[in-house]
């Protein structure tokens, strides 16, 4: 009888294998040489525009450095015998467009009017790469190169050589299966339907036909021998069920017997905690209790029978009561809290007493088993903790209280001492201003110098006042934390203010892509006007500053980082940095008031932030603040 499994028969499972292993295999192998080809044909491209950059930079440097065209222009047009370069520039050192060449059939207007930043980049089926010439030390211009890059047509190849030889091999593949299901599967599926007929029917006498000498074969040797085994084992197993059946039936009443004991005794373990004692069905003490006579100091005589319940409080005696009339009715266990007289101590006690009832056959009670457990010092202790925490909520209330209160006497404080100063600074600058005008063709050049130190002194005096007033403002005003910020967009405008009265050749300014934020706005632009002003400050000495913002996204927290080619500081005193009226530099070097590096950190530490530095003298120096990324779930 042939057996007919669908998908699920192991014939069709070993053909499924052979094919997809050898899919898998060509698949995989394929994958691996398109992609080793890839990234060999896209670094080909690369290492050979880069040499053709660096050639061509090298040549060109004599013609930027005299401004002679025609000689840069005669250096690309060499090009020509590279055939899949599409075009090329160079570019002076301010970006604009020096010489050129393109090739037959492109448009020079294809060409980039402004150089980019070093590196490569694929832009569809081109290749470009742009390259900085660098004479001892000094940026003369930039070379352009774009290239054809075969890409998809080197991609459809091997996709095509691919497919073809998974073809083939899956045509193999099918032939070398057939094979298998011919000397491998009929075995199994002989066994198979044998096993089938066993299950069907129990008849164990049934034999699978051996036809082979292989592991196949000695598979149908076990299983006839199992088949045998297992006839004795059933007729083995028939004999023993009925002499168990004849044990069961001894072994019932026996435990019948044994349960009530252990009905009993689990009871008792489940109630047992302290003081154990004993009640007929009646609620009396039968037996002697001496944990209870050791407790209550009653003697045997007076808690025999029902006298046990006097030691209890006249106040909680009917609660009891009404608990165990309910715990009859219902069968279930008592838990209960009393006041129970306590011998020792001459005082009552607050006591837990549990009580479970110990049930017969019919579900009747039939004694009652229970505890008593002294937990007077816990009540105690619970009571005075809810003291404690009421008179602490009310101390946090009062605390919280004064602290409005001196917040808002401090903001008040700072308000009127912000006026009180400046009242006498707009007189200084004013009376001053009239001295000059009106008195100023007395006064010899030492005179107006001092005069003019008493004006500048007190215009940097009000700009003192307003960065104290807006640094002890940040501590009371409430943040939103919640507002999206792009952080990229921020910088630059920034930037863009602060470079409006620069000259553009004595450095540059680069901010790249930053991680965006969620914060305050207008908090984190005087962040950046103070992080870029201070770099601007100090590279100011420097021929030529270099200023970089960049930022990433580490460690669940978005990392910004300022960095500048200025002056620099020791490190030993980066902890100072960001304290109130902390200078590292003299003020006739730089000006400022010495509060803008603490309005950073203070901005930054209330958006849950950090902030720190990095430098050395004369070699620069490196700012960084951090801010907690959200997530969609915050």
């Amino acid at each position: 009888m042939a057996f007919q499994f669908g998908l699920h028969s192991v014939r069709h499972k070993l053909l499924a294998g052979v094919l997809l292993t050898s899919l898998a295999a060509l698949l995989v192998t394929g994958i691996a040489m398109l992609i080793y080809d890839m990234r060999g044909y896209y670094a080909t491209q690369v290492d050979d525009l880069t040499t053709q950059a660096e050639i061509i930079g090298r040549a060109s440097a004599v013609g930027l450095q005299f401004d002679d065209r025609k000689f840069a222009t005669d250096n690309l047009s060499l090009l020509k015998v590279r055939p899949n370069l599409e075009g090329a520039a160079i570019y002076n050192a301010k970006g604009g467009l020096f010489a050129s060449y393109v090739r037959e059939g492109v448009q020079r207007e294809d060409l980039p009017a402004l150089p980019g930043t070093d590196g490569v980049r694929v832009k569809g089926e081109t290749l470009e790469l742009y390259r900085r010439v660098v004479e001892n030390g000094e940026i003369l211009g930039t070379v352009y190169l774009r290239a054809h890059y075969e890409f998809y047509e080197r991609l459809w190849s091997y996709l095509v050589i691919v497919l073809g030889v998974s073809a083939l091999a899956l045509a193999v593949s099918l032939l070398l299966s057939s094979w298998l299901q011919a000397s491998v599967t009929r075995p199994i599926l002989d066994v198979t339907g044998v096993a089938r007929r066993v299950v069907d029917n129990r008849d164990f006498t049934l034999r699978a036909k051996k036809t082979t000498q292989d592991e196949i074969g000695y598979l149908v040797d076990a299983f006839n021998d199992m088949l045998a085994e297992i006839g004795r084992q059933t007729q083995a197993l028939e004999t023993s069920n009925q002499a168990l059946e004849r044990q069961i039936a001894e072994r019932s009443e026996a435990q019948r017997a044994l349960s009530d004991s252990e009905r009993r005794n689990r009871t008792l373990v489940d109630a047992m905690t302290s003081l154990v004692w004993t009640a007929n069905d009646k609620r009396a003490f039968t037996a002697a209790q001496p944990a209870w006579a050791a407790y209550t100091g009653q003697s045997e005589e007076d808690y025999r029978g029902t006298g046990w319940r006097r030691m209890f409080h006249a106040d909680d005696r009917e609660a009891i009561e009404n608990q165990w009339i309910q715990a009859i009715t219902t069968g279930s266990p008592i838990e209960s809290e009393a006041r129970l007289w306590h011998g020792p101590s001459s005082s009552y006690r607050v006591v837990s007493l549990r009580a479970a009832p110990v049930l017969d056959e019919g579900n009747r009670v039939r004694e009652w088993i229970g505890t008593i457990t002294d937990i007077d010092d816990r009540k105690r202790a619970e009571a005075e903790i809810r003291r404690l925490n009421a008179d602490l909520e009310e101390r946090v209330r009062r605390r919280t209280t004064e602290l409005e209160a001196t917040n808002k006497e401090l903001e008040s404080f700072s308000y009127s001492i912000s006026h009180d100063l400046r009242a006498p600074l707009r007189a200084i600058d004013g009376y001053s201003r009239m001295v000059e005008e009106d008195y100023g063709d007395r006064f010899d050049e030492e005179g107006k110098r001092l005069l003019t130190i008493v004006r500048e002194e007190a215009v940097k005096m009000g700009h003192l006042i307003d960065d104290l007033l807006a640094f002890s403002k940040l501590s009371r005003i409430t943040i939103d934390k919640t507002a999206s910020i792009d952080m990229t967009a921020l910088a630059k405008a920034v930037a863009q203010e602060l470079l409006r009265d620069q000259n553009p050749e004595r450095g540059r300014l680069d901010v790249w892509p930053l991680p965006p934020a969620k914060g305050d706005a207008a908090l984190f632009r005087q962040v950046w006007v103070n992080l870029l002003g201070n770099a601007l400050k100090y590279s100011s000495s420097r021929p030529h500053a270099e200023i970089l913002v960049t930022g990433e996204v580490s460690n669940g927290e978005a990392v910004y980082r300022v960095q500048d080619n200025g002056v620099g500081f020791d490190m030993k005193y980066a902890g100072k940095l960001f304290g109130v009226f902390q200078r590292l530099h003299k003020a006739e070097e730089f000006e400022g008031t010495g509060v803008g590096l603490a309005i950073v950190h203070r901005v930054v530490t209330r958006h849950g932030g950090s902030v720190r530095a990095d430098g050395r003298p004369g070699e620069g120096a490196t700012f960084y603040f951090t801010l907690p990324v959200k997530t969609s779930d915050d």
